[in-house]
C-alpha cells in the first residue's frame, strides 16, 4: 500500500464538500484527474469510499470509518511541514512574506532595501497575492505573514493592527466639481460623488462592499461604475478622468506617480491595516523588526505635487 498525502486530501476535499466539481476547482485538477485519484484510493484500500449519484456525492459506511483517520493523518503531516519549515527559516534568519500587488508595487520595495541594509544576515522572500489568497497562504504555513486590509477575524488567524488608515477619492486634477458641499482642505463629502462615475473594485471585493455600503448609507447615487482587478488600475485610470477610484489613504504611495488629487471623504470611514500571522507559530525576532520598519514607512506621508505643480 502506498498511501499519498495528495490522495487523502482529494478524499477529504470531496467529504467535505460532496461535491467533485468544487473539489477540482479548489485543487486545480480537472474532474478526471480528480476522479483517477479517488478510484486508485479506493483501489488500494479495496473498498468504496464514496458513493456517487448524478446530483450529489456522500460518504460510505467504510468512508465515514476511514475520514477521523485521514483528517489525523494530513493535519499531523502538515503541522509537521509547517513547524519545519519555521525551524529552518529562524536558522537562516528568513522571512517569507505576503501582501497585495499595490503594496508591493509601492511600499515594500524601499522597505526591503532599507531591512537589507540594516540586517544583512537576513533574507526575505516577498509574495504578491490578494487578501483571500495570502489568509490562505498564512492559514496553510506557507507565509510567515502577511500584510493587507483584512476584515475577517478568522479562527487560526492572529490579526494585529499596525497602523490606522482611512478612505479618501482619487481623481484627475481637474476633474472634481466643486458641488454638494465643495472641496476643502478636510477634503471632500460623500455627496461630493452623486451622479459621478466611479472606478470601483469587484462587488464581491470586501473593500467594496463598505464602500457600496457608505454610499448607500449617505444616499449616495453614482452614475456608473467602472469594475477592475487591481488598485492601482484604479490610479491609472483616474488620471485619465474616467471616474473617481475609492480607496485606502496608504495608496497615497502609489499616487505619487500619476498625476492625481488625493481627497479624503467625509465623514471618514476608518480602517485599520493589519499584520497576520498564523495562531501558535513562534516568534521571529527579524519579522518584529521588519513590521516596525514596515509601519514606520507606511505612516511617512509621501511628497505629493500641488495641483498647480502638475500644470
Amino acid at each position: 500500500m502506498n498511501l499519498s498525502l495528495k490522495q487523502l486530501k482529494v478524499f477529504l476535499g470531496v467529504a467535505n464538500t460532496s461535491s467533485f466539481t468544487k473539489t477540482a476547482q479548489s485543487v486545480h485538477l480537472s474532474q478526471a484527474a480528480l476522479s483517477a485519484i479517488i478510484r486508485e484510493l479506493e483501489t488500494q484500500l479495496s473498498c468504496r469510499l464514496l458513493e456517487r449519484t448524478t446530483r450529489t456525492v456522500s460518504l460510505t459506511e467504510a468512508g465515514r470509518v476511514f475520514y477521523p483517520t485521514a483528517m489525523k493523518i494530513v493535519e499531523t503531516l502538515e503541522k509537521s511541514v509547517i513547524e519545519l519549515n519555521e525551524l529552518g527559516r529562524q536558522k537562516q534568519s528568513s522571512l517569507l512574506l505576503g501582501c497585495t500587488p499595490m503594496i508591493a508595487a509601492s511600499l515594500m520595495p524601499p522597505v526591503l532595501v532599507r531591512f537589507s541594509r540594516m540586517y544583512p544576515d537576513s533574507q526575505i522572500e516577498l509574495v504578491d497575492r490578494a487578501p483571500s489568497e495570502l489568509l490562505q497562504m498564512v492559514e496553510e504555513g506557507h507565509l510567515d505573514a502577511a500584510f493587507g486590509v483584512f476584515f475577517s477575524q478568522l479562527s487560526g488567524i492572529d490579526r494585529v493592527p499596525i497602523f490606522p488608515t482611512h478612505l479618501v477619492a482619487i481623481s484627475a486634477v481637474d476633474d472634481m466639481p466643486e458641488k454638494n458641499g465643495g472641496r476643502s482642505a478636510a477634503g471632500i463629502r460623500w455627496t461630493s460623488l452623486e451622479g459621478r462615475p466611479l472606478i470601483t473594485l469587484p462587488k464581491d471585493n470586501p473593500l467594496q462592499r463598505l464602500i457600496e455600503a457608505t454610499l448607500s448609507k449617505e444616499e449616495v447615487n453614482v452614475s456608473r461604475r467602472i469594475v477592475v482587478g487591481h488598485m492601482q488600475t484604479a490610479v491609472a485610470m483616474a488620471q485619465e478622468g474616467l471616474g473617481t477610484a475609492v480607496m485606502p489613504s496608504f495608496c497615497e504611495h502609489i499616487c505619487r506617480r500619476y498625476r492625481v488629487r488625493i481627497d479624503p471623504i467625509r465623514p471618514e470611514v476608518p480602517l485599520s491595516f493589519y499584520r497576520i500571522t498564523r495562531t501558535g507559530r513562534d516568534t521571529l525576532t527579524a519579522l518584529d523588526q521588519f513590521t516596525e520598519m514596515f509601519t514606520e514607512a507606511a505612516q511617512e506621508r509621501p511628497v505629493m505635487l500641488a495641483a498647480d505643480e502638475l500644470d
